[in-house]
């Protein structure tokens, strides 16, 4: 099944950036966003990344001659794992990645692979690639990575989106979603394979797959992120309307996000979701995924919070007019 992403309207002072306005058409094609993912499954997701791409390409100027990039003034920031996570703050995240600028071609053209950073329960990867000649690679067509972890598959979903930097070359972000990673204080180990192409036309929102992938066999650590995670047991029924139960399971905590696993079981799956903290801020739900697999959790995911400085609810609200549906439970 495909995920849609929504975007919400903005509004940017430019007036620091020497550019051409953009035209309706390249508007529309900055503020659309493709994500796809494998799997039985079903997700929710709430309005995020905003305007990435129009910021991107109004901070940038680029000179370009033909056959050769040359990229002037792209600031050193472009394609950082942090400008796709926080598009307008982004935070400094370089404890929790892992750089190497590593590359890779075949008749599709050259992979760079960025950074890959972790969190508690998902991949995050950003790699530049530059079609070669006569391939047909737009902001609508995907690269979709997959990822082995000390040699196993233990993924749940995968998506990818790309974002066009200058003619010619692309930023291309990988979310892969797993089970569970590994917490046993050793490196991890991971063979990332971009081995399918998804989108419009040749691309068929199927996923056409490369004979000759791209692979890269890196390193990473996750010992800074283990080290500043929290888990919480929590293991509370919230009572909704109806007469049906969400009973929230456990809270991990991390500098990158609020990750909340829940049974759904006993709900509708039109369900929202926010935070809010004691001072009354809400912070509404950046993505979610509600399983119907056996043994499987669906989980809800917000940007990262402080617990020290203060406790939250986690609330439920209505899909559509966000009106809370009971008084929630307290993140101890």
């Amino acid at each position: 099944m495909s995920i849609f992403e929504k975007w919400n309207e903005m509004n940017l002072d430019i007036s620091q950036y020497e550019t051409e306005p953009l035209s309706d058409l390249e508007q529309k094609r900055w503020v659309n966003r493709v994500k796809n993912k494998l799997g039985r499954h079903r997700m929710m997701t709430a309005r995020r990344w905003v305007g990435f791409a129009a910021v991107l390409i109004l901070a940038m100027g680029v000179t370009l001659s033909y056959g050769k990039l040359t990229l002037a003034k792209i600031p050193a920031t472009a394609g950082q794992i942090e400008r796709f996570i926080h598009s307008e703050t982004p935070p400094d995240y370089s404890a929790y990645k892992t750089v190497f600028g590593e590359s890779a071609e075949n008749a599709y053209g050259k992979l760079t692979l960025n950074e890959v950073l972790v969190d508690s329960d998902r991949l995050l990867i950003s790699s530049t690639f530059e079609p070669a000649k006569g391939i047909d690679f737009s902001y609508q067509t995907q690269l979709m990575p997959s990822v082995l972890v000390d040699g196993e598959d233990i993924q749940l979903t995968r998506g990818s989106q790309s974002i066009k930097v200058v003619e010619g070359m692309y930023t291309v972000y990988g979310d892969i979603s797993v089970r569970e990673l590994p917490r046993n204080g050793q490196p991890l180990q991971l063979t990332i394979a971009y081995d399918r192409i998804s989108g419009k036309g040749e691309y068929e929102i199927t996923g056409k797959p490369i004979e000759q992938p791209w692979i890269f066999h890196v390193e990473v650590s996750s010992s800074e992120l283990n080290a500043a995670m929290k888990t919480i047991d929590m293991n509370e029924t919230i009572s909704l309307p109806q007469g049906q139960t969400v009973t929230i399971e456990r809270a991990i905590l991390t500098p990158i996000s609020t990750l909340i696993y829940f049974d759904a079981a006993g709900a509708s799956d039109s369900l929202r979701w926010k935070l809010v903290s004691d001072s009354g801020q809400e912070i509404l739900e950046s993505k979610g995924y509600v399983s119907e697999e056996p043994g499987e959790r669906s989980y809800i995911r917000f940007g990262p919070i402080d617990s020290s400085q203060g406790s939250y609810r986690i609330v439920p609200i209505g899909f559509n007019d966000r009106e809370e549906l009971g008084s929630g439970v307290q993140i101890p």
